[in-house]
């Protein structure tokens, strides 16, 4: 008689406005509730910029010392190679297949070839995988700004230690993160259209758990330079709105609607992102440390996991 009660205070709520259910019509009782794009949408702004200013709040308050931060960037390099592989590959496949089929029945063919085209939606998400891997590989090569550590910035180059400059710290950061802010807008859109009950809720966890190091560089650069603390927090505000700004981007210019024509492509582009950003910036600076071999290593094991468990739960 309490979960009656419950169900029904629930059904006539105002929520049911922020949410859709597995049924048609009104606001059922006792249904599993699936968020509604444009609900996902605004949670995700909203976490991803708490997210970025609370990362750049603890330069300004405190230290988390080398050793912290090599374990909390070994969570974040496992959680993102995991959820570009478990999460978003998955639904770029599918998403690929779909756009395949539908251009089947469209055109009226029936190819009898069908090994071939049973592979065929993989190669192609593989495909916009690899693209956007070098893309932000050849950012992250040319444009030195990714930054981990609440010292002094620098960073390598065959050898020779070079400083990096707040300008360039902040435009290739920001290009970053208007990307990420994108590709999580279409991964909400594609996941809503495929019947996931919290779409990109994956995606998040990755972002949520890197984004806090991003505001951190931005920050330590700005105070570096002896920047005021006014401009610090301004800097930390503006920057903590970017991923906002390209999760709004990617719904305004899809019209709030996800069409697996191009929100595959932009799922597996993102993948590929997260891999360049997991195998090429955060793995190789772990591997490059002799020391806690093994609580890095079992950070890293616990990052896989949460990935997994994100991707399955959702």
């Amino acid at each position: 008689e309490r979960l009656g009660r419950i169900e029904e205070v629930v059904g006539s709520s105002p929520i049911c406005s922020m949410f859709r259910f597995n049924t048609s019509g009104p606001c059922p009782r006792g249904v599993l509730i699936f968020m509604t794009p444009l609900t996902a949408i605004l949670i995700a702004s909203g976490i991803t910029a708490a997210a970025s200013l609370l990362g750049g709040l603890v330069p300004m308050l405190v230290g988390l010392g080398h050793r912290r931060m090599q374990v909390l960037l070994s969570v974040v390099a496992g959680a993102m190679a995991g959820i570009a592989t478990l999460d978003l590959l998955p639904h770029a496949v599918e998403a690929m297949a779909s756009s395949a089929a539908s251009v089947v029945e469209t055109g009226g063919h029936h190819h009898h070839h069908h090994d071939h085209a049973d592979i065929w939606p993989l190669q192609l998400a593989l495909l916009w995988v690899i693209g956007g891997f070098l893309a932000m590989y050849l950012l992250e090569r040319f444009v030195c700004f990714h930054h981990h550590e609440s010292g002094e910035a620098a960073c390598s180059h065959a050898g020779h230690g070079h400083a990096v400059s707040l300008s360039g710290a902040f435009t290739g950061l920001s290009v970053h993160a208007i990307l990420a802010g994108m590709g999580l807008g279409a991964v909400v859109l594609l996941e809503s259209s495929q019947g996931v009950a919290w779409p990109g809720m994956a995606l998040l966890v990755a972002i949520v758990l890197h984004k806090p190091f991003d505001g951190l560089a931005i920050v330590s650069l700005m105070g570096r330079d002896h920047r005021s603390v006014s401009t610090l927090l301004m800097g930390n505000l503006i920057y903590a709105l970017i991923t906002p700004a390209g999760i709004f981007i990617a719904w305004w210019w899809a019209g709030g609607q996800a069409n697996p024509i191009w929100a595959g492509p932009a799922v597996a582009v993102t993948a590929g992102i997260l891999l360049c950003i997991a195998l090429c910036d955060l793995l190789p600076e772990l591997q490059s440390h002799d020391h806690d071999r093994l609580l890095l290593t079992v950070a890293l094991l616990a990052g896989l996991l949460l990935a997994g468990a994100a991707s399955f739960m959702h």
